[in-house]
């Protein structure tokens, strides 16, 4: 029996893939994943099953929609993972260590993502002692708050503060928890399954001054905090949004040197790298800073790299971020436990992508060159990626029977997604019954 690859997942959180150089960025923003794309293999048109850390993340590690609306509640999102079987639940039972280090606390062991993982490092609790130790504490007790009453009032503005001011969550750089990671993999035996989340990239993007190639202090901070005060919406200037985006492009190359830095540390280990990003950002292209529930480009279309393994190339087909389950376990040759399939090989000409708004459903088919998308505004719309990239001109009336064709995939889907829910609810229901 061939020795059990170790496995690298690295999820950077709210990368788009045009900002990446090895996907065409003007500027070198990822020269380290450039070399792995280069050597190893990368897709062109890889694409997040939803947005929001929480719902891509589940749909990633369970190879299953989430069929959520967005909430801070962290219930649903509990029982969703604990109904579901996990990648990190595979590997275990496959007898590799698992580990985890991710400071986003709405993909902590709070809202359940630590099924199956041996250690999981989420930054919420800690044993220090002393001032740290207390603030930490303070910190979880008013993220609880915060998660149950939502992201308004008097706790939200307190968390924020406790977050800047203990360097929690958006504010823990990956360099504060880099040895950490090392001391993990230097206790447990081969093989091991290692997902970090790099939060870096997230609002704000406040890159240390070694890596401001593209912004400074001043600018960094000031567009960082002017964004913050226009709540989010399309009240910058064009200066203060080139400086904000400036900033972001910094904190990407601040990520892909954790990337490089890693990959050189854990060569020993020899292991498959697998790079992504859980969903996109937006910097107001259609009138959104961040990353809300829509469905253009900037917000599902990300980077995605499988380095060190026996893939090699370029694969231009769209392929959908709930394939990567599978995937992994096809590349060290193990059978497929989860209800999506593999994207090595095969696969539709078509992936789909949707967020929830409340009651409201919003979903995308995307293929190579066209993208449609329904519930999002009050008409339909279709755009040609391929001569209109930035999504801009709607060309829903021009081509009636691919949008006839493209909406009847949707109609099927939201069919096919409902009956699951239905069946799993019915089990669900007969487990209730047996236990009692």
């Amino acid at each position: 029996m061939s020795e059990k690859r170790n496995i690298v997942l690295i999820t950077l959180d709210s990368v788009r893939a045009d900002h990446c150089s090895f996907m065409g960025y003007h500027r070198e923003t990822t020269p380290n994943i450039d070399r792995m794309a280069r050597e190893g293999l990368y897709f062109e048109n890889a694409i997040a099953s939803e947005v929001g850390t929480p719902p891509s993340m589940i749909t990633i590690f369970t190879g299953e929609y989430s069929g959520i609306n967005p909430t801070t509640d962290p219930r649903p999102w509990r029982e969703v993972i604990k109904n579901r079987k996990t990648l990190a639940q595979v590997f275990s039972e496959k007898g590799y260590a698992t580990g985890a280090f991710n400071p986003n606390a709405f993909a902590s062991s709070y809202y359940g993502f630590n099924k199956g993982f041996d250690y999981f490092e989420d930054f919420l609790h800690g044993s220090e002692q002393g001032s740290r130790g207390a603030l930490r504490r303070l910190h979880a007790k008013v993220f609880d708050i915060v998660a149950k009453q939502g992201k308004k009032g008097v706790f939200f503005t307190l968390r924020n503060f406790i977050m800047f001011l203990g360097k929690e969550e958006i504010f823990r750089s990956w360099e504060s928890y880099y040895d950490l990671i090392l001391k993990w993999i230097s206790k447990v035996s081969n093989p091991f399954f290692l997902w970090v989340l790099i939060i870096d990239t997230h609002h704000p993007y406040l890159a240390p001054r070694r890596f401001r190639k593209y912004s400074n202090f001043f600018e960094m901070w000031y567009s960082n905090y002017k964004l913050q005060k226009v709540k989010w919406r399309n009240k910058l200037s064009a200066r203060e949004r080139e400086w904000l985006m400036n900033a972001y492009d910094d904190s990407i190359r601040y990520a892909d040197s954790f990337i490089g830095r890693l990959w050189n540390d854990l060569k020993d280990f020899d292991p498959i790298f697998i790079i992504h990003a859980d969903h996109g950002e937006g910097f107001c292209e259609h009138e959104l800073y961040g990353h809300g529930p829509f469905l253009y480009e900037e917000f599902i279309h990300v980077p995605l790299v499988i380095y060190n393994a026996d893939v090699k190339g370029r694969i231009d087909k769209p392929v959908s971020l709930r394939g990567l389950a599978p995937t992994i376990l096809e590349l060290i040759g193990e059978e497929n436990e989860f209800p999506s399939g593999s994207f090595l090989h095969g696969g539709r000409d078509w992936v789909i992508s949707k967020v929830f708004e409340g009651e409201k459903r919003k979903v995308a088919v995307r293929t190579k060159d066209w993208k449609f998308i329904t519930g999002q505004k009050e008409e339909d719309e279709l755009y040609y990626l391929k001569e209109d990239p930035h999504e801009q001109k709607n060309v829903i009336n021009e081509y009636p029977e691919l949008a006839k064709e493209m909406r009847r995939i949707v109609e099927i889907h939201v069919k096919q997604e409902m009956e699951k829910r239905r069946i799993r609810e019915m089990i669900s229901r007969l487990k209730e019954r047996d236990q009692r």
